[in-house]
């Protein structure tokens, strides 16, 4: 196993505990508001918090998806790329989970937010379309065609999927990266991520 992808698992494993209970509120949540806020600006930051939360949750289901990815096996040249094809099948169901759950979310409330789910939803569609190439060629591949080249498809797709940054351009959006703090998925979320060694 290549270094890239025994990091990426570890940073998934982390994330797969930490999002177990994606959806649902944990006991203490922070409560939006602070000093010299006004009543409407603090309806904004929990409006705000809610979306980044459902937001955090879509993308979360990515991680859950990956949750159960099966590992590939080397015993013969079919068997691994028939593995290989179960596990790019896990991959864009995860993928497929957190498109489907960023297509249902309401209007964002700050704006910005419709900006960074629209490239959110790109990103995931990119890599979707990919990883469902690669598993196609991995189904239509002859026994007798099977090479080294052939069973080092699947990583491309998986590399891509270890690079994607969940909560990219939040901290673009001043209202988002503050929201972050009173979400309790995206305080899972980043917790994990940064808690993973590098």
């Amino acid at each position: 196993m290549r270094p890239g992808k025994s990091l990426f698992l570890v940073v998934l494993t982390g994330l797969c505990v930490g999002l177990s209970g994606c959806g649902q509120q944990p006991a203490r949540t922070v409560e939006p508001g602070g000093p010299g806020l006004s009543q409407e600006q603090v309806r904004q930051q929990d409006a705000a918090a809610r979306w980044a939360d459902d937001y955090c949750v879509a993308v979360g289901s990515l991680v859950q998806g990956l949750a159960t990815m099966p590992s590939v096996d080397p015993s013969s040249p079919q068997r691994a790329v028939r593995t290989s094809s179960e596990l790019l099948g896990s991959v864009i169901g995860g993928l497929d989970r957190a498109l489907d759950g960023l297509g249902k979310l309401p209007p964002s409330p700050v704006p910005g937010g419709d900006q960074v789910r629209a490239q959110a939803v790109t990103d995931f569609q990119g890599v979707r379309d990919r990883a469902s190439a690669v598993r196609q060629r991995l189904d239509a591949t002859d026994a007798s065609e099977i090479d080294e080249a052939t069973l080092g498809q699947a990583h491309g797709p998986l590399d891509e999927v270890s690079r994607l940054d969940l909560l990219n351009r939040f901290d673009a959006v001043p209202e988002l990266a503050t929201a972050i703090a009173h979400a309790p998925v995206c305080q899972q979320l980043t917790v994990q991520v940064t808690a993973a060694p590098r």
